[in-house]
């Protein structure tokens, strides 16, 4: 906000703030006026280049600048006031310096698009495969590329190995024996019951 001291004809800034082209209705200033001001109706006006701009200020005695003197930058926006008393301009003030309007801001063109290596590098961290690693790992891959993986054994682990399954370097095989013990549970090999039993299919031939 700006703050401007008006003793009767003379008009001091107190206090200021920056200014930009492109600005509307943004900035307010704050007029505190002496008493040789009682009973005028007092209009603020924006003095910039050739261009004036003049503004009825309300009952507390503010108004925002208007765009109109902001649309340019690099000149000194000037600011003063004059008191009305019927129809007649009774009391100007001096022009008081606001300051110097800086460039503003402004729309750009739109971004290019990022060059084709970088879609590539983009597109390469993308993983379009699931298999296990060396180390027994479930791997996302790029490619041959290992992009990350986890562990499938273990407490942290989110896949259980139950009974008669095995994980051998990332292979999940079944788990088998080669000989008969008691309420052995687990598969017999074919080798095992042929040791035991004798050839099957010989056995079923002298059925």
């Amino acid at each position: 906000m700006f703050t401007l001291h008006a003793d009767k004809n003379r008009l001091t800034v107190r206090q200021r703030e920056a200014l930009t082209s492109g600005s509307v209705n943004v900035n307010t200033v704050q007029f505190v006026f002496s008493e040789d001001w009682e009973g005028l109706t007092r209009t603020a006006v924006f003095r910039y280049g050739d261009k004036l701009v003049s503004i009825f200020l309300d009952e507390g005695g503010q108004c925002r600048i208007p765009g109109e003197v902001l649309e340019h930058p690099g000149r000194h926006l000037l600011a003063g006031v004059y008191g009305i008393q019927g129809e007649t301009v009774v009391l100007p003030t001096v022009w008081a310096d606001l300051g110097v309007v800086l460039d503003g801001a402004k729309p750009g063109e739109a971004a290019e698009p990022p060059a084709a290596g970088l879609w590539e590098q983009a597109l390469a961290g993308k993983g379009d495969a699931l298999r296990y690693t060396e180390s027994g790992e479930l791997g996302l891959y790029a490619g041959d590329r290992l992009l990350g993986s986890v562990p499938v054994m273990g407490e942290d682990s989110p896949l259980k190995v139950g009974h008669g399954l095995k994980l051998e370097a990332g292979t999940l095989a079944v788990q088998t024996v080669d000989r008969f013990e008691g309420d052995m549970t687990l598969p017999v090999t074919a080798a095992a019951v042929n040791t035991v039993v004798g050839n099957v299919e010989v056995l079923l031939g002298t059925i």
